[in-house]
């Protein structure tokens, strides 16, 4: 889900389908030196001098059929730095934390 269209803004948040505990486990995956974590609903990274500030708000479920899907609320703050420096970090995250599909 990158700004492929577009500078990467300081601040946006996202909808997606995971818990916390999950959202955590794939960003620690993606990013092993992160800060935080699910139970206080708030991360930070830093690659070079970009921080990242996350935070995560539980939205509900997605009901499709049978099928019940966790949704969050996820937004990111990025500090002091770039659109290139933000485009490059999100671009990471964004590739490791991809799930299945086509």
């Amino acid at each position: 889900m990158a700004f492929i269209n577009g500078p990467v803004p300081e601040s946006f948040e996202r909808r997606v389908t995971a818990t916390p505990r999950e959202f955590e486990r794939d960003l620690r995956q993606a990013w092993p030196q992160v800060q935080g974590g699910a139970d206080a609903s708030a991360f930070g990274l830093q690659d070079g001098t970009q921080h990242l500030a996350i935070e995560i708000e539980p939205a509900g479920l997605r009901r499709l059929g049978l099928l019940e899907l966790p949704q969050l609320i996820v937004r990111y703050r990025f500090g002091a730095g770039t659109e290139p420096a933000r485009r490059t970090l999100l671009e990471r995250l964004d590739r490791a934390m991809q799930k299945g599909g086509g």
